[in-house]
Protein backbone atom coordinates (compact mmCIF):
# COMPACT_ATOMS: atom_id res chain seq x y z
CA UNK A 1 0.00 0.00 0.00
CA UNK A 2 1.52 3.41 -1.09
CA UNK A 3 0.69 7.09 0.66
CA UNK A 4 0.93 10.22 -0.41
CA UNK A 5 0.41 11.91 3.16
CA UNK A 6 3.12 13.65 4.15
CA UNK A 7 3.44 12.24 7.35
CA UNK A 8 4.60 8.93 5.94
CA UNK A 9 7.97 10.74 5.47
CA UNK A 10 10.28 8.93 2.51
CA UNK A 11 12.80 7.00 3.45
CA UNK A 12 16.30 5.85 1.81
CA UNK A 13 15.78 8.90 -0.80
CA UNK A 14 12.73 7.05 -1.80
CA UNK A 15 10.30 9.50 -3.21
CA UNK A 16 6.15 9.21 -1.84
CA UNK A 17 4.79 7.07 -5.18
CA UNK A 18 7.14 4.46 -4.03
CA UNK A 19 7.15 4.36 -0.06
CA UNK A 20 5.52 1.52 0.84
CA UNK A 21 2.78 1.92 4.58
CA UNK A 22 2.77 -2.08 4.48
CA UNK A 23 4.93 -4.25 3.48
CA UNK A 24 5.17 -7.83 2.48
CA UNK A 25 6.97 -8.99 6.01
CA UNK A 26 4.58 -7.29 7.80
CA UNK A 27 1.73 -10.05 6.59
CA UNK A 28 1.49 -13.53 8.03
CA UNK A 29 0.11 -16.07 5.71
CA UNK A 30 -1.73 -18.87 6.95
CA UNK A 31 -2.35 -21.82 4.65
CA UNK A 32 -5.33 -24.89 5.50
CA UNK A 33 -5.00 -28.09 3.80
CA UNK A 34 -8.73 -29.55 3.35
CA UNK A 35 -8.34 -33.62 2.89
CA UNK A 36 -10.76 -34.86 1.01
CA UNK A 37 -12.04 -38.38 2.36
CA UNK A 38 -12.15 -40.37 -0.77
CA UNK A 39 -14.33 -42.77 0.33
CA UNK A 40 -16.92 -40.05 0.94
CA UNK A 41 -20.93 -41.92 -0.32
CA UNK A 42 -21.99 -40.33 -3.01
CA UNK A 43 -25.49 -39.31 -3.03
CA UNK A 44 -27.42 -38.83 -6.38
CA UNK A 45 -29.39 -35.51 -6.61
CA UNK A 46 -33.19 -36.29 -5.80
CA UNK A 47 -35.71 -35.61 -8.78
CA UNK A 48 -39.22 -35.19 -8.18
CA UNK A 49 -41.14 -37.22 -10.53
CA UNK A 50 -44.78 -36.73 -12.13
CA UNK A 51 -45.48 -39.05 -14.46
CA UNK A 52 -46.05 -43.12 -14.24
CA UNK A 53 -42.86 -44.79 -14.77
CA UNK A 54 -42.66 -48.47 -16.35
CA UNK A 55 -40.54 -51.85 -15.90
CA UNK A 56 -40.85 -54.47 -17.54
CA UNK A 57 -39.71 -57.72 -15.41
CA UNK A 58 -40.73 -60.25 -18.54
CA UNK A 59 -40.36 -60.07 -22.00
CA UNK A 60 -44.17 -61.06 -22.05
CA UNK A 61 -44.92 -58.20 -20.10
CA UNK A 62 -47.27 -55.32 -21.59
CA UNK A 63 -47.33 -52.01 -20.73
CA UNK A 64 -50.83 -50.49 -19.59
CA UNK A 65 -52.76 -48.71 -21.53
CA UNK A 66 -55.46 -46.46 -21.67
CA UNK A 67 -59.02 -46.75 -23.56
CA UNK A 68 -59.66 -43.24 -24.75
CA UNK A 69 -57.76 -40.22 -23.53
CA UNK A 70 -59.95 -38.86 -21.03
CA UNK A 71 -59.87 -42.53 -19.85
CA UNK A 72 -59.35 -42.54 -15.90
CA UNK A 73 -57.50 -46.14 -15.29
CA UNK A 74 -54.92 -47.76 -17.00
CA UNK A 75 -55.96 -51.13 -17.91
CA UNK A 76 -53.14 -53.98 -16.55
CA UNK A 77 -53.01 -57.01 -18.71
CA UNK A 78 -52.47 -60.39 -17.34
CA UNK A 79 -48.91 -62.26 -17.86
CA UNK A 80 -49.90 -65.97 -17.81
CA UNK A 81 -53.09 -68.29 -18.48
CA UNK A 82 -55.00 -68.90 -15.54
CA UNK A 83 -58.26 -69.17 -13.98
CA UNK A 84 -60.40 -67.78 -11.47
CA UNK A 85 -62.36 -70.78 -9.64
CA UNK A 86 -66.05 -69.60 -8.32
CA UNK A 87 -66.88 -68.59 -5.31
CA UNK A 88 -62.62 -68.07 -4.73
CA UNK A 89 -60.13 -66.11 -5.57
CA UNK A 90 -56.48 -66.31 -7.21
CA UNK A 91 -53.53 -63.81 -6.97
CA UNK A 92 -52.38 -63.35 -10.34
CA UNK A 93 -48.62 -62.01 -12.02
CA UNK A 94 -48.47 -58.66 -14.35
CA UNK A 95 -44.94 -58.84 -14.69
CA UNK A 96 -44.39 -55.06 -14.81
CA UNK A 97 -42.79 -52.81 -11.67
CA UNK A 98 -43.85 -49.53 -11.55
CA UNK A 99 -42.96 -46.12 -9.96
CA UNK A 100 -46.18 -43.55 -8.67
CA UNK A 101 -45.33 -39.69 -8.95
CA UNK A 102 -44.79 -38.36 -5.28
CA UNK A 103 -48.35 -37.20 -3.83
CA UNK A 104 -50.28 -40.34 -5.13
CA UNK A 105 -50.71 -43.64 -4.63
CA UNK A 106 -52.36 -46.27 -7.02
CA UNK A 107 -55.76 -47.98 -6.76
CA UNK A 108 -56.33 -51.71 -8.44
CA UNK A 109 -59.95 -51.73 -9.45
CA UNK A 110 -62.35 -54.48 -11.05
CA UNK A 111 -63.23 -53.82 -14.74
CA UNK A 112 -66.90 -52.77 -15.29
CA UNK A 113 -67.38 -55.69 -17.95
CA UNK A 114 -65.95 -58.08 -15.74
CA UNK A 115 -67.90 -57.22 -13.12
CA UNK A 116 -71.02 -56.74 -14.45
CA UNK A 117 -70.79 -59.62 -16.75
CA UNK A 118 -68.58 -62.21 -14.51
CA UNK A 119 -68.93 -60.74 -10.87
CA UNK A 120 -65.46 -60.53 -10.94
CA UNK A 121 -63.64 -58.14 -8.15
CA UNK A 122 -60.79 -56.65 -6.82
CA UNK A 123 -58.77 -57.00 -3.41
CA UNK A 124 -56.09 -55.68 -1.41
CA UNK A 125 -55.26 -53.05 -4.55
CA UNK A 126 -53.29 -50.01 -3.00
CA UNK A 127 -49.56 -49.60 -4.38
CA UNK A 128 -47.52 -46.91 -2.24
CA UNK A 129 -45.44 -44.78 -4.11
CA UNK A 130 -42.06 -46.03 -2.74
CA UNK A 131 -43.27 -49.92 -3.48
CA UNK A 132 -41.30 -50.93 -6.87
CA UNK A 133 -41.58 -54.89 -6.70
CA UNK A 134 -44.27 -56.56 -9.26
CA UNK A 135 -47.77 -55.26 -9.33
CA UNK A 136 -50.18 -58.73 -8.73
CA UNK A 137 -53.64 -58.46 -8.76
CA UNK A 138 -56.13 -60.53 -6.58
CA UNK A 139 -59.00 -61.31 -8.38
CA UNK A 140 -62.30 -62.56 -6.16
CA UNK A 141 -64.78 -64.73 -7.92
CA UNK A 142 -68.44 -63.82 -6.86
CA UNK A 143 -70.21 -65.62 -10.21
CA UNK A 144 -71.72 -69.40 -9.92
CA UNK A 145 -68.72 -70.40 -12.75
CA UNK A 146 -65.38 -70.61 -13.34
CA UNK A 147 -63.68 -67.43 -14.94
CA UNK A 148 -60.93 -68.71 -17.59
CA UNK A 149 -58.38 -65.92 -19.02
CA UNK A 150 -55.13 -65.80 -21.04
CA UNK A 151 -52.02 -64.06 -21.06
CA UNK A 152 -52.33 -60.71 -22.33
CA UNK A 153 -56.17 -60.50 -21.34
CA UNK A 154 -57.44 -57.37 -19.47
CA UNK A 155 -57.32 -58.40 -15.79
CA UNK A 156 -58.03 -55.15 -13.64
CA UNK A 157 -57.36 -50.88 -13.72
CA UNK A 158 -54.92 -48.42 -12.34
CA UNK A 159 -56.29 -45.35 -11.53
CA UNK A 160 -53.85 -43.20 -9.44
CA UNK A 161 -54.91 -40.58 -7.06
CA UNK A 162 -54.02 -38.25 -4.68
CA UNK A 163 -53.01 -38.37 -1.03
CA UNK A 164 -52.25 -36.39 1.99
CA UNK A 165 -48.74 -37.55 3.57
CA UNK A 166 -49.64 -36.74 6.98
CA UNK A 167 -47.88 -38.22 10.50
CA UNK A 168 -49.77 -39.41 13.51
CA UNK A 169 -49.58 -37.01 16.31
CA UNK A 170 -50.75 -38.19 20.30
CA UNK A 171 -53.11 -35.22 21.51
CA UNK A 172 -54.76 -35.53 24.78
CA UNK A 173 -58.44 -34.51 24.15
CA UNK A 174 -60.35 -33.96 20.53
CA UNK A 175 -62.66 -31.31 19.74
CA UNK A 176 -66.39 -31.80 20.51
CA UNK A 177 -68.07 -32.83 17.33
CA UNK A 178 -72.28 -32.64 16.40
CA UNK A 179 -71.93 -36.87 16.10
CA UNK A 180 -69.58 -37.27 18.67
CA UNK A 181 -69.10 -41.35 19.74
CA UNK A 182 -72.37 -42.45 17.76
CA UNK A 183 -71.12 -45.56 15.98
CA UNK A 184 -72.73 -46.95 12.73
CA UNK A 185 -76.48 -46.07 11.87
CA UNK A 186 -75.69 -42.93 14.06
CA UNK A 187 -76.33 -40.79 10.72
CA UNK A 188 -79.79 -42.00 9.65
CA UNK A 189 -81.33 -41.59 13.19
CA UNK A 190 -83.26 -38.13 13.19
CA UNK A 191 -81.91 -36.23 10.83
CA UNK A 192 -81.49 -32.30 11.08
CA UNK A 193 -81.08 -29.18 9.22
CA UNK A 194 -78.36 -27.72 8.87
CA UNK A 195 -79.34 -24.41 7.82
CA UNK A 196 -82.57 -23.05 8.69
CA UNK A 197 -84.27 -20.70 5.95
CA UNK A 198 -86.42 -17.73 6.97
CA UNK A 199 -88.67 -16.05 4.42
CA UNK A 200 -88.62 -12.17 4.82
CA UNK A 201 -90.45 -9.19 3.30
CA UNK A 202 -88.92 -6.87 0.57
CA UNK A 203 -87.65 -3.79 2.15
CA UNK A 204 -86.80 -0.77 0.78
CA UNK A 205 -84.49 1.58 1.85
CA UNK A 206 -84.03 5.35 1.19
CA UNK A 207 -80.34 5.94 1.84
CA UNK A 208 -79.26 9.95 3.38
CA UNK A 209 -76.50 10.90 3.92
CA UNK A 210 -76.79 10.60 7.66
CA UNK A 211 -77.47 6.89 8.32
CA UNK A 212 -79.28 7.76 10.80
CA UNK A 213 -81.68 9.16 8.84
CA UNK A 214 -82.53 5.95 6.48
CA UNK A 215 -85.91 5.80 5.42
CA UNK A 216 -87.09 1.56 5.39
CA UNK A 217 -89.98 0.77 3.82
CA UNK A 218 -92.00 -2.81 3.31
CA UNK A 219 -93.58 -4.24 0.67
CA UNK A 220 -96.87 -2.79 1.83
CA UNK A 221 -96.33 0.10 1.36
CA UNK A 222 -95.19 -0.07 -2.35
CA UNK A 223 -98.28 0.78 -3.45
CA UNK A 224 -99.63 3.80 -1.04
CA UNK A 225 -96.79 5.59 0.38
CA UNK A 226 -96.22 8.77 -1.23
CA UNK A 227 -92.53 9.10 -1.76
CA UNK A 228 -93.26 5.93 -3.31
CA UNK A 229 -95.32 6.95 -5.35
CA UNK A 230 -93.77 9.83 -6.72
CA UNK A 231 -90.65 7.91 -8.03
CA UNK A 232 -90.20 7.97 -11.83
CA UNK A 233 -91.19 4.51 -13.14
CA UNK A 234 -89.20 2.92 -15.35
CA UNK A 235 -90.01 -0.63 -16.03
CA UNK A 236 -93.32 -2.61 -14.59
CA UNK A 237 -94.67 -5.40 -14.35
CA UNK A 238 -97.33 -3.67 -16.54
CA UNK A 239 -94.92 -3.09 -19.31
CA UNK A 240 -93.70 -6.66 -19.33
CA UNK A 241 -96.81 -8.57 -19.56
CA UNK A 242 -98.05 -5.89 -21.88
CA UNK A 243 -95.17 -7.57 -24.31
CA UNK A 244 -95.65 -10.85 -23.31
CA UNK A 245 -99.08 -11.01 -24.85
CA UNK A 246 -98.07 -9.44 -28.36
CA UNK A 247 -101.53 -8.36 -28.67
CA UNK A 248 -102.74 -5.56 -31.46
CA UNK A 249 -105.45 -2.69 -30.76
CA UNK A 250 -108.36 -2.41 -33.09
CA UNK A 251 -107.27 1.07 -34.22
CA UNK A 252 -103.78 -0.49 -35.31
CA UNK A 253 -105.30 -3.73 -37.33
CA UNK A 254 -107.47 -0.64 -39.44
CA UNK A 255 -104.74 0.94 -39.88
CA UNK A 256 -103.01 -1.94 -41.94
CA UNK A 257 -106.67 -2.47 -43.74
CA UNK A 258 -106.41 1.32 -44.81
CA UNK A 259 -102.83 1.41 -46.13
CA UNK A 260 -103.79 -2.23 -48.05
CA UNK A 261 -106.43 -0.87 -50.30
CA UNK A 262 -103.61 1.34 -52.03
CA UNK A 263 -101.19 -1.76 -51.94
CA UNK A 264 -101.75 -3.44 -55.35
CA UNK A 265 -99.92 -7.00 -54.14
CA UNK A 266 -101.83 -7.10 -51.24
CA UNK A 267 -105.27 -6.24 -52.38
CA UNK A 268 -104.80 -9.10 -55.45
CA UNK A 269 -103.30 -11.67 -52.63
CA UNK A 270 -106.89 -11.60 -50.81
CA UNK A 271 -109.20 -12.80 -54.07
CA UNK A 272 -106.83 -14.70 -55.22
CA UNK A 273 -106.97 -16.83 -51.47
CA UNK A 274 -110.68 -15.99 -52.36
CA UNK A 275 -110.61 -17.51 -55.76
CA UNK A 276 -108.82 -20.78 -54.40
CA UNK A 277 -111.06 -21.31 -52.04
CA UNK A 278 -114.34 -21.03 -53.81
CA UNK A 279 -113.10 -23.69 -56.24
CA UNK A 280 -111.98 -26.08 -53.57
CA UNK A 281 -108.16 -26.28 -53.95
CA UNK A 282 -106.01 -26.25 -51.64
CA UNK A 283 -104.76 -22.92 -50.16
CA UNK A 284 -100.84 -22.64 -49.41
CA UNK A 285 -99.91 -23.39 -46.30
CA UNK A 286 -98.30 -19.92 -45.14
CA UNK A 287 -101.38 -17.54 -46.39
CA UNK A 288 -104.18 -17.45 -44.18
CA UNK A 289 -106.66 -14.60 -44.71
CA UNK A 290 -108.74 -13.51 -41.30
CA UNK A 291 -111.23 -10.59 -40.66
CA UNK A 292 -110.04 -8.79 -43.33
CA UNK A 293 -106.08 -9.41 -42.82
CA UNK A 294 -103.61 -11.62 -44.42
CA UNK A 295 -101.22 -14.00 -42.47
CA UNK A 296 -98.30 -15.53 -43.77
CA UNK A 297 -96.55 -18.50 -41.46
CA UNK A 298 -98.49 -17.30 -39.02
CA UNK A 299 -97.03 -13.29 -39.51
CA UNK A 300 -99.25 -10.41 -40.18
CA UNK A 301 -98.73 -9.51 -43.67
CA UNK A 302 -98.25 -5.46 -43.51
CA UNK A 303 -98.92 -3.61 -47.21
CA UNK A 304 -96.00 -1.22 -48.63
CA UNK A 305 -97.08 1.53 -46.38
CA UNK A 306 -93.49 3.70 -45.59
CA UNK A 307 -95.80 5.37 -42.21
CA UNK A 308 -97.10 1.82 -40.95
CA UNK A 309 -93.66 0.05 -41.60
CA UNK A 310 -91.91 3.13 -39.66
CA UNK A 311 -94.31 2.61 -36.61
CA UNK A 312 -93.85 -1.04 -35.98
CA UNK A 313 -90.09 -0.56 -36.09
CA UNK A 314 -90.62 2.17 -33.85
CA UNK A 315 -92.92 0.36 -31.43
CA UNK A 316 -90.37 -2.61 -31.39
CA UNK A 317 -86.90 -0.42 -31.21
CA UNK A 318 -87.93 2.47 -29.23
CA UNK A 319 -89.97 0.96 -26.60
CA UNK A 320 -89.02 0.78 -22.80
CA UNK A 321 -89.31 -3.27 -23.34
CA UNK A 322 -87.38 -3.55 -26.02
CA UNK A 323 -84.33 -1.01 -24.80
CA UNK A 324 -82.81 0.51 -28.40
CA UNK A 325 -81.39 -3.18 -29.81
CA UNK A 326 -79.51 -3.75 -32.41
CA UNK A 327 -80.26 -3.96 -35.85
CA UNK A 328 -79.73 -7.76 -35.79
CA UNK A 329 -81.76 -8.13 -32.68
CA UNK A 330 -84.67 -5.91 -33.48
CA UNK A 331 -85.09 -7.22 -36.88
CA UNK A 332 -85.67 -10.78 -34.57
CA UNK A 333 -88.30 -8.70 -32.56
CA UNK A 334 -89.99 -7.68 -35.36
CA UNK A 335 -90.08 -10.94 -37.87
CA UNK A 336 -91.89 -12.37 -34.97
CA UNK A 337 -95.20 -10.57 -36.06
CA UNK A 338 -94.94 -9.07 -38.60
CA UNK A 339 -93.78 -9.24 -42.37
CA UNK A 340 -93.23 -6.79 -45.55
CA UNK A 341 -90.80 -7.24 -48.34
CA UNK A 342 -87.93 -6.02 -47.43
CA UNK A 343 -88.41 -6.15 -43.95
CA UNK A 344 -84.44 -6.63 -42.80
CA UNK A 345 -83.66 -3.13 -45.17
CA UNK A 346 -86.20 -1.44 -43.56
CA UNK A 347 -85.51 -2.49 -40.22
CA UNK A 348 -81.53 -2.00 -40.41
CA UNK A 349 -81.95 1.68 -42.04
CA UNK A 350 -84.33 2.84 -38.94
CA UNK A 351 -81.72 1.25 -36.92
CA UNK A 352 -78.96 3.31 -38.22
CA UNK A 353 -81.10 6.75 -38.29
CA UNK A 354 -81.87 6.31 -34.54
CA UNK A 355 -80.88 9.44 -32.67
CA UNK A 356 -80.78 7.88 -28.99
CA UNK A 357 -78.51 5.01 -30.86
CA UNK A 358 -76.23 7.37 -32.11
CA UNK A 359 -75.77 9.24 -29.29
CA UNK A 360 -75.24 6.53 -26.49
CA UNK A 361 -73.58 3.66 -29.13
CA UNK A 362 -69.54 4.10 -29.81
CA UNK A 363 -68.91 2.55 -33.13
CA UNK A 364 -66.93 -0.88 -32.83
CA UNK A 365 -65.43 -1.17 -35.82
CA UNK A 366 -61.77 -0.39 -36.69
CA UNK A 367 -60.66 3.09 -37.73
CA UNK A 368 -61.11 3.97 -41.66
CA UNK A 369 -57.81 3.74 -43.52
CA UNK A 370 -56.85 6.65 -45.95
CA UNK A 371 -58.08 6.87 -49.48
CA UNK A 372 -55.23 5.39 -51.59
CA UNK A 373 -54.93 6.97 -54.78
CA UNK A 374 -54.38 5.41 -58.32
CA UNK A 375 -51.06 5.57 -60.15
CA UNK A 376 -50.76 7.43 -63.43
CA UNK A 377 -50.78 5.26 -65.97
CA UNK A 378 -47.65 5.11 -67.65
CA UNK A 379 -48.57 3.27 -71.42
CA UNK A 380 -52.06 2.25 -73.00
CA UNK A 381 -54.13 -0.33 -72.16
CA UNK A 382 -51.61 -1.68 -69.52
CA UNK A 383 -53.70 -0.75 -66.47
CA UNK A 384 -57.52 -1.19 -67.48
CA UNK A 385 -60.90 -0.77 -65.21
CA UNK A 386 -63.80 -3.02 -65.58
CA UNK A 387 -67.64 -2.27 -64.76
CA UNK A 388 -70.58 -3.73 -65.71
CA UNK A 389 -74.09 -1.85 -66.44
CA UNK A 390 -77.45 -4.50 -65.88
CA UNK A 391 -81.33 -5.06 -65.55
CA UNK A 392 -81.24 -3.40 -68.95
CA UNK A 393 -83.79 -4.15 -71.74
CA UNK A 394 -83.36 -7.53 -73.57
CA UNK A 395 -81.22 -7.55 -76.87
CA UNK A 396 -80.38 -10.56 -78.69
CA UNK A 397 -80.83 -12.20 -75.34
CA UNK A 398 -78.08 -9.91 -73.41
CA UNK A 399 -79.19 -7.90 -70.78
CA UNK A 400 -76.13 -6.17 -69.31
CA UNK A 401 -73.09 -4.23 -70.38
CA UNK A 402 -69.45 -5.26 -69.60
CA UNK A 403 -67.44 -2.05 -69.87
CA UNK A 404 -63.58 -2.14 -70.12
CA UNK A 405 -61.76 1.54 -70.38
CA UNK A 406 -57.97 2.06 -71.27
CA UNK A 407 -57.13 4.59 -68.08
CA UNK A 408 -54.12 6.07 -70.28
CA UNK A 409 -56.13 6.65 -73.57
CA UNK A 410 -59.75 6.50 -72.14
CA UNK A 411 -60.57 4.01 -74.94
CA UNK A 412 -63.16 1.57 -74.41
CA UNK A 413 -64.62 -0.88 -75.45
CA UNK A 414 -68.81 -2.34 -74.62
CA UNK A 415 -69.51 -6.39 -74.84
CA UNK A 416 -72.74 -7.73 -74.44
CA UNK A 417 -73.77 -10.20 -71.72
CA UNK A 418 -76.15 -12.53 -70.96
CA UNK A 419 -78.24 -11.70 -67.69
CA UNK A 420 -76.69 -15.23 -65.90
CA UNK A 421 -73.50 -14.89 -66.98
CA UNK A 422 -70.99 -16.66 -64.78
CA UNK A 423 -66.78 -15.42 -64.14
CA UNK A 424 -65.79 -17.92 -66.45
CA UNK A 425 -67.70 -16.63 -69.09
CA UNK A 426 -67.08 -13.40 -68.45
CA UNK A 427 -63.13 -14.40 -68.99
CA UNK A 428 -64.02 -15.92 -72.22
CA UNK A 429 -65.27 -12.84 -73.00
CA UNK A 430 -62.43 -10.62 -72.04
CA UNK A 431 -59.85 -12.89 -73.90
CA UNK A 432 -61.87 -12.73 -77.44
CA UNK A 433 -62.55 -8.75 -77.00
CA UNK A 434 -60.06 -7.35 -74.85
CA UNK A 435 -56.98 -9.62 -74.50
CA UNK A 436 -56.74 -10.63 -78.29
CA UNK A 437 -56.27 -6.74 -79.37
CA UNK A 438 -54.25 -5.50 -76.58
CA UNK A 439 -52.79 -8.47 -74.89
CA UNK A 440 -52.32 -8.37 -71.27
CA UNK A 441 -52.66 -5.87 -68.69
CA UNK A 442 -50.99 -5.16 -65.62
CA UNK A 443 -53.66 -4.11 -63.47
CA UNK A 444 -57.33 -4.69 -63.87
CA UNK A 445 -59.44 -2.32 -61.18
CA UNK A 446 -63.36 -3.01 -60.41
CA UNK A 447 -65.69 -2.08 -57.67
CA UNK A 448 -65.14 -5.75 -55.99
CA UNK A 449 -67.82 -7.28 -58.35
CA UNK A 450 -68.44 -10.97 -58.28
CA UNK A 451 -66.82 -11.65 -61.51
CA UNK A 452 -63.66 -10.34 -61.62
CA UNK A 453 -63.03 -11.25 -57.81
CA UNK A 454 -64.11 -14.67 -58.77
CA UNK A 455 -62.50 -17.58 -60.61
CA UNK A 456 -62.25 -14.96 -63.21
Amino acid sequence: MLSRRPEYCPEEGARHSEQWILKSEHFQILVIHQKRNAETALVSEKREHTSLRIMKLSDKAIIPTKGSRFAAGHDIYALNDGMVPAKGQTMLETGIAMGLPEGTYGRLAARSGMASKMGIAVGGGVIDTDYTGEVQVILRNHGEADCVFKAADRIAQLIIEKVANADAMEVDDLETTERGKAGFGSSDLNPKRSVTAREEGVKICFLQANTSENDFFSAADIGNHPRLMKEREMLSSAHVNAALTRTMNDAFLDKIRTAGKEDEKWQDRGPELDRLRESGKRLPDEWIEKDGLLYTKNRLYIPEAEALQTEIAQGCHDSLVAGHFGQEKTIEIVARDFYWKKLADRIRDYVRSCDECQHSKSPRHAKYGLLQLLEVPYAAWSPISTDFITQLPEWQGKTQIMVVVDRFTKMAHFIGLHENATAKDVADTFLRDVWKLHGLPTEIESDMDGKPSGEF
